[in-house]
C-alpha cells in the first residue's frame, strides 16, 4: 500500500513538474520590418487572453515564458497586429515579420489626453489612429494636408495652393449654421490653434488620433461640438542607445492642373470673335494691333503669372535614446516652399526637444518643448485683380514682354497693368510668426494602480507683420507707405487628474478618473500706418511723416471645468464608459456660463463569446454604441474677437472728435441670456476582421445641434441688423466605413499588396430657425436656410435661352421662394435680381467623401497611392460672370464655351443673342457641380537590404523615395480648381502639384 502510494505521489509530483515547466518555458524570437528586414523596437509581444507581455529590444529580439499551443500576438503602431502559436520544442523560436498598416482603424481606442491617455483594443469608439509616417515627408507644411483622405468621416479641404495656407476641415459634415465648425486641436495634451498646426514639423509626430464619437468626445465638454484631433509627438525610449535620423527632401511645384486656363481664345480665336460679334468693328481692331510695340502676340497669361518648377526643399534631423531613467528625443527642421504666384513663399524653422524621466518608482516627470519661427509671404493679387487671380481675362494680343523679348513693368495696351514680378518687389509684404508650445507634467503613483497627474502647458504666438508700398512704386508718385502689425496670443491650460484602475475577482476592471481643467486665452494687437515715404532707404514707420492712423486691441477669455469618467470590463468582454463634464465660459452672462455635458456607451467583444471561438473565418468581431452631448461657444468661428468673447455683453467704443469732445457708440447690444451650443451625438459602429485578411471599421451616426448661436435679424431702426440669441437646429445623419483587403502577403520576402477604402456618406437639415420660421433667405449670402433642407443657394434659376428669339429666360419664383419653382410655363426675359430670387434646391457641401488607393510592397521597395474625392460637391463660380460676359466687360479674353450663343432662330445655344442681351447675369447658371477626385499622394520608395544597413552597423536603415502630390484631377468644374470651401469663387490662388525626391537614413 505505502508502495503505491509513492508511487502515486511520485507520479502526481512529476505530472505537475511537467505541467510546470510546459507553462514556463522561454520563448524567444527576433520582430522585423517585412518591407525592409530591419529589426522593430518596442513592438508588444502578449499572450493571447492574459495580461501576460514584454517589448522587444534594440535589436528586435524579445523573450518571454509562456507555455506551448499558447498563442503570441504581435502588436505595433504602423503595423498590422499578428498572431503565432508556441510550437511544442524544448526552446521554442518564434521569429516574426511585420507589414506596415499605414492606418489603422479603430485597433486601438484613444480617451482624450485625461488620465494615463491609454489605450484599450476594441473598447467603445469609432476613432481611427494615422502613425505618423503617413505624414511625415510631405511637400506641404500643414499636416493637416496629409490626413485628407485617410480618415473615414473628416472632410479636409486645400481651396489655395499658395504655401503656408491652411485647409478648412469639418468633421460628420456640418455642425453649425454661425459657430466655428473646426475640431479642437491637442498637441501633447494641450489645446492649441489651427496655426500651432501649420508650424509643427510632421516629423516630429509619432502619431495623429482622430476622436470622433461621444465615447471620447464628452469628456472635452463643451470645445468638443466638431470633434477633436489628437497628435502626439515623438519620444525616446528608456534602455536605448542613441540613435540619429537625417532626411533630406528636394521639389518642385507647378499648378495642379492648367484645362481651365487652356479653354480661353488664343488670339487669331479671340480676334475673330471680336469682330464676329460685333463687339469692335476690324478697323478698330486694326488700330489696336498697330500700336502695340510687339505684333502677332499670343500670350497664355497663365505662364505669365504663375511660375512652374518652383523649388521646394526641407531638412529634418532628430536625437533619440533613453537611459535607464531618462529618456530624449530631441529634433530640428527647416522647410523652404516658394508659391508659383510672384510674391508667395513660407519658410519654417523648428526645434522640439522632448524629454522624460522616471525619478524614482512611484514619480515620472516629462517636458515636452516646440519652438517654431516661420517667415510668410502671401501673394497680395488674388481675388479680384487683373493682375494676378482674373490675369487670363486679358486678352491675348497683348505682350507683357517688349520686342527684346525682356520682361516689361507696364503692360502696353492694357491701361497700365503692372508686371505682378514688379508689383511684388515694390510692395513687400512679409508677416513672421514665433510659436512656442512648452507642455509639462507629473505623475505620481503613490500605490499600485492610483495614479494623480498635474499638467501644464502653453500655446503662444507673436506674429509680426510688415507691409511696405516703395515711393519708387509708379503709383504712389514717390510717396510710399508703411504698415506694421503686432499680434500676440497667448493660451494656458493646466490639468490636474487622479485616476484609480481595480479589479475584482480578476473579472471586473474598473478605471475611474476625476480631473479639473483651467484654461484662458488673452489676445493683443497693435498696428500702425505712416505714408508720405520718399526715399527707399527710409521706410521704417518713424520715417513716415504722415502717421495716419494707429490701432489696438485685446480680447480675453477663460474656462473652469470639472470633469470625470467611469470606464468598466467584464472579463474583457463585455465593456461600459460613462463620462460627465462641467464647464464654465467667460463668454456667456453670469448666470448662463455653466454647461454639463455627458455620455455612455457600451461595447461588446463577441468573437471571445464561446459559440464565435469556432468560426475560423471571423477574427475579430465588437459591437458598440454610445450617445453623449458637447458644446460649442465658437460664435461667428474661432478668433472673431470681440463678437466671440464678449458675445454677452452690451459694448461701446469711442467716436469721433464732435465740437471738440469725444462722443461713445453702441457697438454691441449683448444678450445676459446666451449660453452654450449643444450637440448630441449617437453612433453604433462595428469592427471586425475576416479571413486573416479583411479589417472593417464601420459607424452609423446622428449628430444633433440644439440652441444654436444665431444671429437673429432685428428691424434696423433698433441701430442693429441682429442680435444673436440661442436658436434653432440642425441635423446630420451619416454612414462612415473604413475598409482594408489583403489581396497578398509574402512574410518571407517583404511582400504585400493591401487595397483600401475611406468614405463617408452624410447628409444635413436644418430641423428648426428662429421665431417660428420655415426659411429664412439671406440673398447677400446667395444661401438660403429652409427648415427640412440642408443649407441650399438661393439666387434668380437660369431656365435657358429661348430658341426662337435669342433672349435668355429665368424661372419666376412661386407664392414661397423657398420652393424652387421650375415650371418652363413660368418663366421671364426680364432680370431683377431680387424679383427672381429663390431656393435653388441644390447644397454647396458634398455629401459623399473619402479617399481610397492601395499599398503594395517587395524586398525593400514599397509603394502606396492616395486618392480623395468629394462628391456632390458645389461652388458659385463669379470667374464665369467675368469671362462668360464680353458685352459687358469689354476688350477682354473669353472661354471656348462663349461661341456658343445664339445666332438665329431655332439655335440650340447656351447663351443668348449676343446683341441684344448680356450674355451672363449672377444666377443659377454659374452654379457649378465642384465634385471631384484627384491622386493626393503618390510615395515609391526602396529601403537598403540587411547585407548594408542593420542595428550592428553605422547605418542602421536607409531608405530613398519619390513623393507625388496633387499629380491628377478628375472633374467637371470649370474652374482653376474645385477644391475651394466656400460658396462664391473668385480669382483663388490655384491648387498645386509637387514632385519631390529624397532620402532618410538613421545612424
Amino acid at each position: 500500500m505505502k508502495k503505491k502510494l509513492l508511487f502515486l505521489f511520485l507520479f502526481g509530483f512529476l505530472t505537475f513538474s511537467g505541467a510546470f515547466a510546459q507553462s514556463s518555458l522561454k520563448v524567444t524570437g527576433a520582430i522585423k520590418d517585412a518591407a525592409n528586414g530591419e529589426a522593430l523596437i518596442g513592438v508588444s509581444v502578449a499572450i493571447k487572453g492574459t495580461t501576460t507581455g514584454v517589448q522587444s529590444d534594440i535589436a528586435g529580439k524579445y523573450a518571454i515564458d509562456a507555455r506551448p499551443g499558447a498563442t503570441l500576438v504581435f502588436t505595433y503602431i504602423g503595423y498590422l497586429p499578428f498572431e503565432a502559436t508556441i510550437p511544442a520544442v524544448a526552446k521554442p523560436v518564434v521569429n516574426v515579420q511585420l507589414i506596415v498598416s499605414k492606418q489603422q482603424l479603430a485597433e486601438v481606442t484613444v480617451l482624450g489626453t485625461y488620465g494615463n491617455n491609454k489605450r484599450v483594443d476594441n473598447v467603445l469608439s469609432t476613432n481611427v489612429i494615422v502613425s505618423g509616417d503617413q505624414t511625415a515627408d510631405k511637400p506641404n507644411a500643414s499636416v493637416l494636408d496629409a490626413l485628407q483622405g485617410r480618415v473615414p468621416g473628416l472632410s479636409i479641404l486645400s481651396g489655395s495652393g499658395e504655401p503656408g495656407s491652411l485647409p478648412s476641415i469639418r468633421l460628420h459634415g456640418l455642425g453649425s449654421l454661425n459657430s466655428g465648425t473646426d475640431p479642437l486641436y491637442i498637441i501633447d495634451g494641450i489645446e492649441v490653434t489651427a496655426n500651432a498646426l501649420l508650424t509643427l514639423n510632421p516629423d516630429d509626430i509619432k502619431e495623429t488620433n482622430v476622436l470622433t464619437d461621444a465615447a471620447s468626445l464628452s469628456i472635452y465638454g463643451s470645445k468638443a461640438a466638431n470633434g477633436v484631433i489628437v497628435i502626439t509627438t515623438k519620444q525616446g525610449s528608456f534602455n536605448q542607445a542613441s540613435s540619429i535620423t537625417f532626411s533630406s527632401q528636394y521639389g518642385t511645384s507647378s499648378l495642379a492642373t492648367n484645362t481651365y486656363f487652356n479653354d480661353f481664345l488664343t488670339a487669331d480665336q479671340w480676334k475673330a470673335f471680336e469682330v464676329g460679334a460685333g463687339l469692335i468693328s476690324q478697323s478698330q481692331l486694326n488700330g489696336i494691333l498697330s500700336s502695340l510695340p510687339v505684333q502677332n502676340a499670343n500670350t497664355q497669361w497663365y505662364k505669365y503669372f504663375y511660375k512652374s518648377d518652383v523649388p521646394m526643399y526641407q531638412e529634418n534631423i532628430d536625437i533619440s535614446g533613453g537611459g535607464g531613467k531618462t529618456s530624449y528625443y530631441v529634433s530640428g527642421g527647416y522647410l523652404n516652399q516658394e508659391g508659383i504666384a510672384y510674391g508667395s513663399q513660407y519658410d519654417r524653422y523648428t526645434l522640439r526637444s522632448n524629454v522624460t524621466s522616471n525619478v524614482n518608482s512611484m514619480l515620472q516627470v516629462g517636458m515636452n518643448l516646440g519652438l517654431e519661427y516661420d517667415q510668410r509671404q502671401f501673394n497680395a493679387q488674388t481675388g479680384a485683380y487683373l493682375e494676378g487671380g482674373l490675369g487670363e481675362l486679358i486678352a491675348p494680343i497683348y505682350s507683357p514682354y517688349g520686342p527684346d523679348g525682356q520682361r516689361l513693368t507696364v503692360i502696353p495696351g492694357t491701361g497700365g497693368l503692372l508686371d505682378p514680378k514688379f508689383l511684388a518687389g515694390e510692395n513687400p509684404s512679409v508677416t513672421e510668426n514665433v510659436q512656442l508650445d512648452p507642455t509639462a507634467y507629473l505623475s505620481f503613483t503613490p500605490i499600485k494602480g492610483l495614479t494623480l497627474k498635474t499638467q501644464g502647458g502653453i500655446d503662444a504666438s507673436d506674429q509680426t507683420l510688415s507691409q511696405l508700398s516703395l515711393p519708387s512704386y509708379d503709383v504712389n508718385a514717390g510717396d510710399g507707405n508703411v504698415e506694421d502689425a503686432l499680434t500676440r496670443d497667448v493660451s494656458k491650460t493646466f490639468t490636474n487628474t487622479i485616476e484609480y484602475k481595480f479589479s475584482l475577482a480578476d473579472l471586473n476592471h474598473f478605471d475611474v478618473l476625476g480631473g479639473q481643467e483651467y484654461q484662458d486665452e488673452t489676445t493683443i494687437a497693435f498696428d500702425g500706418y505712416g505714408s508720405g515715404l520718399s526715399d527707399p532707404r527710409l521706410i521704417l514707420l518713424g520715417n513716415a511723416p504722415d502717421k495716419v492712423s494707429i490701432g489696438s486691441s485685446e480680447y480675453d477669455y477663460a474656462f473652469e471645468s470639472y470633469f470625470g469618467r467611469v470606464e468598466y470590463d467584464y472579463d474583457n468582454k463585455y465593456y461600459a464608459e460613462g463620462s460627465i463634464r462641467s464647464d464654465e465660459s467667460s463668454r456667456f452672462g453670469a448666470d448662463h456660463r455653466e454647461g454639463t455635458f455627458w455620455s455612455g456607451g457600451v461595447s461588446w467583444e463577441a468573437k471571445k463569446e464561446n459559440f464565435m471561438k469556432n468560426v475560423s473565418w471571423i477574427d475579430k468581431l465588437t459591437l458598440k454604441a454610445n450617445t453623449g452631448t458637447s458644446g460649442n461657444s465658437e460664435l461667428g468661428g474661432a478668433g472673431n474677437g470681440e463678437a466671440q468673447d464678449y458675445s454677452s455683453l452690451a459694448l461701446v467704443s469711442g467716436t469721433n472728435f464732435y465740437n471738440g469732445v469725444g462722443g461713445y457708440a453702441i457697438t454691441q447690444p449683448g444678450d445676459a441670456n446666451l449660453t452654450w451650443e449643444q450637440q448630441q451625438i449617437t453612433t453604433i459602429g462595428i469592427d471586425a476582421s475576416f479571413l486573416d485578411r479583411i479589417r472593417l471599421n464601420a459607424s452609423w451616426y446622428v449628430r444633433t445641434t440644439s440652441n444654436m448661436l444665431l444671429g437673429v435679424p432685428v428691424p434696423f431702426t433698433s441701430g442693429f441688423a441682429s442680435i444673436n440669441e440661442n436658436t434653432g437646429a440642425l441635423q446630420n445623419k451619416g454612414f462612415n466605413i473604413g475598409l482594408e483587403g489583403d489581396a497578398w502577403k509574402d512574410q518571407a520576402h517583404g511582400g504585400y499588396l493591401t487595397f483600401f477604402v475611406n468614405a463617408e456618406v452624410t447628409h444635413n437639415k436644418i430641423t428648426a430657425l428662429f421665431d417660428g420660421r420655415q426659411d429664412y433667405p439671406q440673398p447677400d449670402f446667395l444661401q438660403a436656410w429652409v427648415v427640412g433642407q440642408p443649407v441650399n443657394f438661393y439666387l434668380p434659376l437660369y431656365a435657358g435661352v429661348n430658341k426662337q428669339t435669342g433672349a435668355p429666360e429665368w424661372y419666376l419664383p412661386g407664392p414661397n421662394p423657398s420652393i424652387p419653382n421650375r415650371n418652363p410655363n413660368e418663366v421671364t426675359s426680364n432680370y431683377n435680381q431680387t424679383a427672381l430670387q429663390q431656393n435653388s434646391g441644390i447644397g454647396q457641401y458634398a455629401p459623399f467623401t473619402g479617399g481610397f488607393g492601395f499599398r503594395a510592397g517587395y524586398k525593400g521597395v514599397s509603394i502606396e497611392t492616395l486618392f480623395n474625392f468629394d462628391l456632390g460637391k458645389h461652388l458659385l463660380s463669379n470667374d464665369g460672370y467675368f469671362y462668360q460676359n464680353p458685352s459687358i466687360f469689354t476688350g477682354y479674353n473669353v472661354t471656348r464655351n462663349v461661341l456658343n450663343y445664339w445666332k438665329k432662330p431655332g439655335d440650340n445655344a447656351e447663351f443668348p443673342d449676343i446683341q441684344n442681351y448680356p450674355l451672363q447675369q449672377f444666377d443659377s447658371s454659374l452654379l457649378e457641380n465642384a465634385s471631384f477626385m484627384r491622386l493626393k499622394d503618390l510615395n515609391i520608395s526602396y529601403a537598403l537590404p540587411a547585407p548594408i544597413t542593420g542595428p550592428d552597423k553605422v547605418l542602421k536603415k536607409v531608405s530613398v523615395f519619390i513623393e507625388g502630390r496633387n499629380l491628377f484631377t478628375v472633374t467637371n468644374y470649370f474652374g482653376p480648381d474645385p477644391e475651394a470651401d466656400t460658396n462664391l469663387v473668385y480669382g483663388a490662388y490655384p491648387n498645386t502639384k509637387q514632385y519631390t525626391v529624397g532620402v532618410k537614413a538613421t545612424f
